[in-house]
C-alpha cells in the first residue's frame, strides 16, 4: 500500500523540489554562458602628438605603440582627420610584429599641418594573418589627440 501525501506537506515538498530544480537550472545556464563568453585579451595602445599647437607649414610629431595578448601578429597605424568630424585617413603604418615573442607594434611619423583649424590623430592596432600581413582586423583604438593649427 502506498501512502499519499496531501495538504500542506505536499505543497512544501513541491516547493522544495521547484527550488532545487530552479537552482540547478540557474547553475546550468551560468555554466553555459561562461563557456561561450570570450575571454578579454590584455593589451594596450597609446599615441602622442606634439606639439599641441603649431603654425601652418610646421610638422607634428606623432608616435605610438601597442600590444595585445589576443593577437599573434599585428601592426599599429596612425590615422588623421581635419576638424572634429568626418572620415579618418591612414597616414602611416608601422611594421608587422609578432606579439608571441613579446613584440610591441610601433609607429613614428611627422605630419605637416597644411590648413588652419584642428587636426586630429588616433592610432589603430590591427591584427593580421601572418608576418607578411593579410586581412587586417581593427583590435584597439587609442584616444584621439587634437592639435590646433594657427
Amino acid at each position: 500500500m502506498t501512502h499519499r501525501v496531501t495538504g500542506r506537506a505536499a505543497n512544501r515538498r513541491v516547493g522544495r523540489q521547484g527550488a532545487r530544480i530552479a537552482a540547478v537550472g540557474a547553475m546550468g545556464v551560468a555554466a553555459a554562458v561562461l563557456a561561450v563568453t570570450p575571454a578579454f585579451a590584455k593589451g594596450s595602445a597609446t599615441l602622442s602628438a606634439v606639439p599641441g599647437t603649431v603654425k601652418v607649414g610646421q610638422s607634428v610629431h606623432v608616435k605610438g605603440q601597442g600590444d595585445s595578448d589576443g593577437l599573434r601578429y599585428g601592426k599599429l597605424c596612425v590615422q588623421d582627420r581635419v576638424g572634429t568630424h568626418g572620415a579618418w585617413h591612414a597616414v602611416k603604418c608601422g611594421r608587422i610584429v609578432e606579439f608571441d615573442g613579446g613584440g610591441v607594434a610601433k609607429v613614428d611619423v611627422k605630419v605637416k599641418a597644411t590648413h588652419r583649424g584642428v587636426l586630429q590623430f588616433r592610432g589603430v592596432l590591427y591584427g593580421v594573418d601572418g608576418p607578411r600581413g593579410g586581412h587586417p582586423t581593427g583590435e584597439r583604438t587609442t584616444e584621439v589627440r587634437t592639435v590646433h593649427v594657427r
